[in-house]
Formats: C-alpha cells, structure tokens, sequence
C-alpha cells in the first residue's frame, strides 16, 4: 500500500479522534458532602472556642456513670453508640483541614455579625466580598473587615486545594470545585444575608 493510500485509510480514523472530547469526571456529589462536614466543622469549632473562652461555672448535677455491661458484645455496642456521633470523617480530620477549620473558626462569629448588618456577603466563587463598606463610618472599621475578608478568603483557597486533593481531583478543576462549594454556603446562608447566585446576581436570601 503506498503512502496515499495509507493516508485515506486512516482519514476516518484521524477524523474520528479529532472529534473525540474526553469527559473529565468531577465527584460533585462527594464534594459537596465534604463541604457540608467541614461547614459543621467549623461551627462546632467556633462553639467550644466561644464555649472555652466564657467563664461559664461547670454543670452542678453529678454526671450519672453508665452502667457496666454484661458481656464483651454489650460493651463493643455499648462503646459503638456511645461514639457514633463523634464520628468525623477521614478528610475533615486531616492535619491540614483541621487547621484550615480552626483558623476559620476563630472569626466565624465576626463573619457571621457582618453578614447579618449586610456588610459582607457570599459570592459564587466560595469567597466572601464586601458588600456595604460605606455603611461603616469608621475609617478603621472598615480597614478591619477588609483584613478579616482577605484572611478568611486565604483560607478558603487553601481549602480548596486540600478538598482537592482529598478527594483525588486535578488543581484544573479548582473553578468547579470553588462553584460546588459556593452553592453549598448560600444553602447555609441565613435570612437577610447577602449570596450571589451563578448567573453573577446577588440577592437577599
């Protein structure tokens, strides 16, 4: 067979890979579950740091002691329900997602109060922008929103590289996993808070 002859013998072939796409599989189901446990993660955090730093006195009533069990099966179940709730799964317990979570702890309730006054809200890019800077009078007070807006923004980037890795996906789908995480921060938004939906439009929730 000669070379032309060749050539028009793999025409339909060339053809066919030149009109192939490869369809890149994103876990979106997956990481939105994980977005959700690192979500109540740091909820959970910014709760026993508020908890930690109240003087509240100790519970008065005596803690009643359980009951010891009667066999080995009775104690493994016994212990299996006892922790059920403690749960916490394999990527949210990560050392670099537990510190990601604790930072981002430690100004949830900052966070929480702009958003409320509608100072700041939740773009569609899993990051938090300002939103009514002049509402704020003060020159410093607005110099702070800011840094605590930069802050928690450089947190999230973090975050969602180690979502990322965790849950096996290329860095060159960050801009699906950033949009898979923002929708699941507007279903966590609060009435009255500020959220831009996908199509760029913000709104009150």
């Amino acid at each position: 067979m000669n070379a032309r002859a060749r050539v028009l013998a793999l025409s339909p072939v060339l053809l066919t890979a030149a009109c192939f796409t490869i369809n890149v599989y994103f876990p979106e189901a997956a990481i939105q579950d994980l977005s959700n446990k690192i979500e109540e993660q740091v909820v959970k955090e910014a709760a026993a740091k508020a908890a930690a730093a109240s003087d509240a006195p100790p519970p008065s009533e005596p803690v009643e002691k359980p009951k010891e069990s009667s066999s080995v099966l009775d104690l493994f179940l016994g212990t299996s329900v006892a922790h059920a709730d403690e749960v916490v799964a394999p990527e949210v317990s990560s050392p670099a997602i537990r510190k990601i979570i604790d930072s981002r702890a430690g100004r949830l309730d900052q966070l929480n109060d702009l958003k409320a006054k509608g100072v700041i809200g939740e773009n569609n890019q899993g990051l938090v922008e300002a939103r009514a800077l002049e509402t704020l009078a003060d020159l410093k007070a607005r110099a702070d929103v800011q840094r605590l807006v930069k802050a928690e923004n450089i947190d999230r980037e973090e975050l969602y590289k180690e979502v990322a890795a965790a849950k096996g996906v290329d860095l060159a789908q960050l801009p699906k996993i950033r949009e898979t995480y923002a929708e699941t921060l507007r279903d966590r938004a609060k009435p009255g808070e500020w959220i831009q939906g996908p199509d760029g439009g913000w709104k009150r929730k």
